[in-house]
């Protein structure tokens, strides 16, 4: 879904509509230039980046009808700012991604009026939810998002580390003897979705919740896992009746690093974490060499120990913001 910005008349010189034909190779100099190293493969600025590589053929990308048009801020034929809009797949949700000034146009209230313009539009849209990822310890972007109406959800840490580089750890902490762990059963994938939206709230999940289907391997999912060079294992740990109360699962995709996690029923919290843990490593060193990440609550301290005696290494932490779109009742 591609979200239309009708307009007559912009200034030649503050906010306007992006043209992704026109503007995506100064939008990628910008985000570049904002964000550096800190890209990453998922967000939204990468996707731009890709787009930059073939400006001619942007309109082919299979992410672009992700990529709402947004808004830029121009100085003098100079993109200087720049505002994402993604449509989401959950029906009134928003995302706002690539939030960036260019640093000699700072402190001049250019992102407050791309997000203006962005929370304008999508209340133009009767869009019921916004959200947003910031680095943790922004509090200048932080400041003026809770000024915005925006609040914290909580912080996920993003970890990583080498299939090679990967150390076992021991899957209890003395001789006794540690959880039931086996691959979930085709039947569980309700009980694994409800544990899953019990352990972690909805919106620490990025960019979207985890879907109900997410734990449901069936054979046809199975052979399109198998075709388009997909895998995943779920393993899970139940209790003494049999009951699902944590699950491991290990995702990989061809030629793209593992991405594992891994979710504790809040009563169980800081028991199941390292069995869990401990076979997902065992796992990863049997499979072909690449990275692993995880995406965690920053504030597991439990998890964050585990992770750095299994060697992983954290890259950031971004917190997750939420607006919940308000509207003037009496002019609707």
């Amino acid at each position: 879904m591609i979200i239309t910005i009708p307009a007559t008349h912009w200034p030649t010189n503050g906010p306007r509509p992006i043209n992704l034909r026109q503007d995506t190779p100064q939008v990628v100099e910008l985000l570049e230039l904002a964000f550096g190293e800190k890209m990453d493969r998922r967000d939204a600025h990468s996707t731009y980046s890709k787009l930059g590589q073939s400006p001619y053929l942007w309109w082919l990308h299979p992410r672009f009808n992700r990529l709402s048009p947004g808004y830029i801020w121009q100085e003098n034929n100079r993109i200087v700012g720049n505002v994402t809009l993604l449509a989401a797949k959950v029906p009134g949700r928003h995302i706002v991604a690539n939030v960036a000034v260019h640093p000699d146009f700072r402190r001049r209230g250019i992102a407050r009026a791309l997000m203006d313009a962005v929370t304008d539009q999508v209340r133009a849209r009767h869009g019921e939810v916004v959200m947003l990822q910031v680095v943790k310890d922004n509090n200048a972007a932080i400041d003026l998002y809770k000024s915005l109406g925006f609040y914290s959800v909580g912080a996920m840490t993003t970890w990583q580390t080498a299939v090679t580089r990967l150390r076992e750890i021991p899957a209890t902490t003395d001789d006794g003897k540690g959880p039931l762990l086996r691959p979930l059963t085709r039947r569980q994938w309700q009980e694994a979705y409800q544990l899953d939206i019990e352990s972690l709230h909805p919106d620490l999940h990025w960019p979207e919740p985890t879907p109900p289907e997410f734990y449901k391997i069936g054979f046809w999912r199975a052979v399109q896992d198998f075709m388009n060079g997909r895998q995943q294992e779920t393993w899970g740990a139940v209790d003494s009746n049999g009951r699902l109360i944590g699950v491991g699962v290990i995702i990989g995709e061809w030629l793209q690093s593992y991405d594992i996690s891994i979710r504790v029923h809040p009563k169980w919290r800081g028991q199941l974490e390292r069995p869990l843990l401990a076979k997902l490593v065992r796992r990863l060193r049997a499979m072909p060499r690449r990275n692993v990440r995880i995406d965690h609550p920053d504030s597991d301290e439990v998890m964050n120990q585990l992770l750095k005696e299994a060697n992983f290494s954290s890259q950031r932490t971004l917190t997750h913001m939420r607006w919940d779109v308000t509207y003037d009742r009496s002019v609707i």
